[in-house]
């Protein structure tokens, strides 16, 4: 049972193909996550939350109002709103007319109370 197994080595070119496939999936994951945050923090500021912070977008879908047929995005959303010390949370729409819409609950800080 003296058996020997021959096993061929990863060639350089190969490591070095999948380390560049392995960065650019990060670089990418993490340009696509910027990118959701800036495209919601564009929609909270035209519905008039100016000053933001700790923006966190948990999910983005495709919507359709079924009478118009007018589709657009639903972000959910968390963030603190600096002017009034409030963390709010919900979802903010934009349709492909340019009309945003929020549903959001605010709750006051609790630990500046």
């Amino acid at each position: 049972m003296d058996e020997n197994i021959e096993v061929r080595k990863i060639s350089r070119k190969m490591i070095a193909m999948i380390v560049a496939i392995v960065v650019s999936g990060i670089i990418i994951f993490f340009v696509n996550e910027n990118g959701k945050i800036a495209k919601a923090e564009k929609i909270l500021y035209k519905l008039g939350y100016t000053q933001i912070s700790d923006v966190k977008v948990y999910s983005v879908t495709n919507v359709e109002n079924m009478d118009t047929k007018i589709q657009g995005y639903k972000y959910f959303v968390k963030f603190k709103d600096l002017s009034t010390n409030q963390n709010c949370k919900g979802f903010i729409l934009k349709d492909f007319k340019q009309y945003v819409d929020k549903d959001l609950i605010c709750q006051q800080n609790k630990e500046n109370e």
